[in-house]
């Protein structure tokens, strides 16, 4: 299998692994295992990939659970709890439960990707862990395979289960005899070791003090003995997940969100510990730069009508309850007193504005990643986790210690469990950023030490914070764990060099930097600031990996669930060609070539992605850099289209007979019912019928592009009856080109020049005239891809828009009522580019008609995709 889209997760590292399995199904995932540790391979388990300390690469295979370990396997609604393969994804697994008022309770920012397997690796914890705890607390069993090839069962066992455990003669046995015998004889010294037992968020090494806290035979009012919790945080360095059985809560009755506004970081910061005594389920920071962000962000910036003014903080409280009497007085009470504190606005956000504010926290990663700038908000020292009392303190030491460096640092998070995200901006293609990188990690370590804090809450130690643990437990219970880790894993096959490693931070890198010699490109890429800049801006966070339900990237991954094939995956492996000494050759490699082939274009990326990373213009820039090496009928037949289309409309009807015969299709490797030629061109038409001219006060300008000229020249027919109906003047421009094949095909120089020709044409139309464009792909270059191709835009409405406008100036024509319920499949360039409110405010016009978008993807036709011969293979 392709492995340079795995060498990569949400981390700073960069590894390449020797294979990547997708194994089929849980028999699949033994067999394939047992293999790799009877050949004495190392391995790594991987599910959605997001962790950001380096727990989901490996040098050796990389086992991939996301693409066919995803069954939900049983549910009981009695039990309140269900079981599940690592692959099943959080919101995916909550919207199944839905119906029967439960859900799995940890709610982490990347839960639209966040597997069960990850969450178990990872302890993921949420925005509600004050009020749920964590992953641990609601995993009542798993089924897990260990290093000798056994499969077991590890839940909480009663005494007389403990002690026939403690009697088997196999490695199961083992593990439960030194867990025992060396948390009993040592169990003082561990809990002094260990953080602070106010800390709900700990992922630093491995669980130990959870187990003499809570569970017997080390606390006699504790559960009964279950090793589960020890395999939460474990990051698949002690066997592999194979399925879990879940605990499930009851979905609250009631919730309320209070969003309060502050002038600095430390207003909000600071009366958080104070804030808890009205047991909020959730308070969340987001520093200025994250709330900034989101403005540059297509999505984002549609969720921003709850942020007031330019706070330096916010703090995002939230609260449940199953009776609202109770909800209300907390409610009121809490704002009451937040007002006391120094919050500049303190409103309680509306049903309709309460998915945006959770929208903006959760995407903080991927915007504040996403910035266009050298210097990235990296992850080293962001997950701390420090008694609530000194969260406040920490906050200042930590702030003094980066301004020390003369550095910038984003701050967000879990405010109520003591763990805010703080993320230091370094550009760590340069070596001093990269000392200082080091230098912050060792003084922030001993920063934790001095608070008694987790120096991982929820990330875990991974690779970047595995060196330090030594210095935080001490040498005799580092190793404990160092022998924990040897019983389970005495060849050290599971997941090498994550929690227990000493090596560097600073070795292993991602590639972030680009040779010299920059590639001569056909866009101009100085906003980003170059190509390899735009390509480099995907922080692995993964969303481009949701499901389908939850957005519209990227299509060719929901269907074959293959990392290459996702926005992040094409984005790695071109970005490591374009790192190479000899990019153009790198780039012109099958891997890459398989990968792009399967984008559609559909710009679905270019929003939701929290980093914008547009992977069209990627792959028509890529196409442009490889264009030698392209079909050259193809080429020829794309750049003389219009032409050829014009000379075919001359005979429609022998045209049609020739373009859908069978040579024709294999020449020009397209397939399905090609649309047919019109007997009369739009144009020809509207010379016939256009009629009397009149001097009305508004002209419309309407661009027939060559599809609508040709192929359907009904819709302009139709256009164009109802322009003449709104009493203004109409003018009909026709291309002869399609400047989107162009550009979808890497044409870009041919691009340039059908661009700057139409301009002059467009530019010479009275600046109060309005222009229209038919078909969106078309209309919409003129506000995306024109300004980085001709450094021009020219206002150009789509069709939606211009209603709009006639309406505003009161040309509509009376519209007859039509009582219907209608749903759209909008172009996915007009859903990313515009969105859908222009569409469904225009239909609204019209009276008794009911309109809603549908949760669509792309049908295939942002570019030629759907008639191409693209066999997907055997995924």
């Amino acid at each position: 299998m392709k492995t340079s889209t795995h060498s990569t997760d949400a981390s700073i590292f960069e590894i390449n692994p020797a294979y990547v399995v997708y194994p089929r199904n849980q028999t699949d995932l033994v067999k394939t295992v047992k293999n790799l540790l009877g050949n004495e391979q190392h391995l790594t388990m991987r599910a959605g990939g997001t962790s950001i300390a380096g727990q989901a690469i490996g040098s050796g295979t990389i086992v991939d659970v996301s693409k066919h370990l995803t069954n939900i396997i049983k549910f009981s609604h009695k039990d309140k709890e269900v079981v599940v393969e690592p692959g099943v994804i959080q919101d995916d697994l909550n919207d199944y439960l839905k119906a029967s008022g439960l859900k799995f309770a940890p709610d982490t920012s990347t839960s639209s990707r966040a597997m069960i397997g990850g969450m178990i690796g990872n302890n993921s914890c949420g925005a509600y862990s004050a009020y749920y705890g964590t992953t641990r607390e609601h995993v009542k069993s798993i089924k897990m395979l260990l290093s000798d090839g056994s499969v077991v069962v590890f839940k909480q066992l009663s005494d007389l289960e403990l002690n026939d455990k403690l009697k088997l003669p196999s490695l199961e046995g083992d593990i439960y005899r030194f867990v025992i015998k060396s948390l009993s004889q040592n169990d003082i010294d561990i809990l002094k070791a260990f953080p602070d037992k106010s800390i709900i968020r700990r992922n630093t090494g491995y669980a130990i003090d959870e187990l003499i806290k809570n569970h017997k035979p080390f606390n006699l009012k504790g559960k009964g003995f279950s090793l589960v919790p020890l395999i939460c945080g474990s990051e698949g360095t002690l066997g592999i997940v194979i399925s879990a059985t879940l605990n499930l809560v009851e979905i609250p009755k009631n919730k309320t969100l209070i969003v309060a506004q502050f002038n600095s970081e430390s207003q909000a910061l600071k009366i958080v510990n104070n804030l808890m005594r009205f047991n909020p389920s959730a308070v969340e920071f987001i520093d200025k730069p994250t709330l900034d962000a989101s403005k540059n962000n297509v999505k984002q910036s549609a969720n921003r009508s709850w942020i007031k003014g330019s706070p330096e903080a916010v703090l995002v409280v939230e609260f449940f309850s199953q009776k609202q009497e109770e909800l209300m007085a907390t409610v009121a009470g809490c704002k009451k007193w937040l007002k006391t504190q120094r919050a500049f606005d303190c409103s309680e956000v509306s049903v309709e504005d309460y998915d945006k504010v959770w929208s903006i926290r959760k995407a903080g990663l991927g915007l504040l990643m996403g910035i266009k700038s050298p210097k990235k908000a990296i992850a080293i020292i962001e997950d701390v986790a420090v008694p609530l009392k000194y969260l406040h303190q920490y906050y200042k030491e930590v702030k003094i210690i980066i301004e020390s460096y003369n550095i910038e640092a984003v701050y967000y998070g879990h405010a109520s469990v003591g763990l805010i995200h703080i993320r230091p901006k370094l550009d760590l293609s340069i070596d001093s950023d990269k000392k200082i990188m080091l230098r912050l990690s060792e003084e922030v370590s001993k920063l934790v030490k001095k608070f008694n804090g987790s120096l991982s809450g929820e990330h875990g130690d991974g690779r970047v914070r595995a060196p330090y643990l030594k210095d935080q437990f001490g040498h005799a219970i580092y190793q404990i764990l160092c022998d924990l880790k040897n019983t389970f894993d005495p060849k050290n096959l599971f997941n090498p060099g994550v929690i227990i490693g000493n090596r560097s931070i600073t070795k292993d890198l991602k590639l972030t930097s680009e040779p010299n010699e920059r590639l001569i490109t056909g866009f101009d890429w100085s906003e980003e600031p170059s190509f390899f800049s735009a390509v480099e801006r995907c922080n692995g966070s993964g969303v481009c990996r949701q499901s389908f339900e939850r957005g519209g990237m990227c299509p060719s991954y929901q269907v074959t669930r293959d990392e290459s094939f996702s926005t992040r995956g094409r984005a790695n492996i071109v970005r490591k060609a374009l790192s190479s000494k000899n990019p153009i050759k790198s780039l012109n490699n099958k891997e890459i070539r398989e990968a792009l082939n399967l984008c559609l274009g559909c710009k679905a990326c270019a929003t939701e992605c929290p980093a914008n990373v547009d992977m069209a213009r990627v792959k028509s820039e890529y196409l442009y850099q490889v264009q030698n090496q392209n079909d050259k009928i193809e080429m020829w037949r794309i750049k003389h289209f219009g032409k050829i289309l014009n000379a075919g409309s001359k005979f429609p009807k022998l045209f049609n007979l020739i373009q859908n015969s069978r040579l024709s299709r294999k020449i020009t490797n397209l397939e399905g019912s090609l649309p047919q030629m019109q007997s009369e061109t739009l144009s020809k038409w509207w010379n016939f019928s256009s009629g009397s001219t009149y001097n009305y006060s508004v002209t419309v300008w309407v661009i027939s592009d060559i599809y609508t000229e040709f192929y359907n020249s009904e819709v302009g027919r139709e256009l164009l009856y109802f322009l003449k109906k709104c009493k203004v003047n109409v003018k009909l421009i026709t291309l002869n080109t399609s400047i989107v094949a162009l550009i979808s095909k890497g044409l870009l120089d041919e691009a340039k020049q059908s661009l700057n020709v139409f301009y002059k044409k467009l530019s010479n139309i009275p600046k109060q005239d309005l222009i229209v464009g038919i078909e969106p792909s078309e209309t919409l270059v003129w506000r995306d891809e024109s300004k980085f191709l001709i450094n021009k835009k020219m206002n150009v409405n789509l069709i939606e828009e211009l209603i709009l406008k006639l309406n505003k100036l009161g040309l509509l024509p009376t519209l007859k009522k039509i009582d219907k319920t209608i749903l759209i499949h909008l172009h996915c360039h007009q859903k990313s580019l515009v969105g859908d409110q222009v569409t469904l405010d225009s239909l609204l016009l019209i009276p008794g008609l009911k309109a809603s978008v549908m949760n669509s993807g792309c049908c295939g036709m942002a570019g030629d995709f759907g008639y191409l011969k693209s066999p997907i293979g055997d995924q």
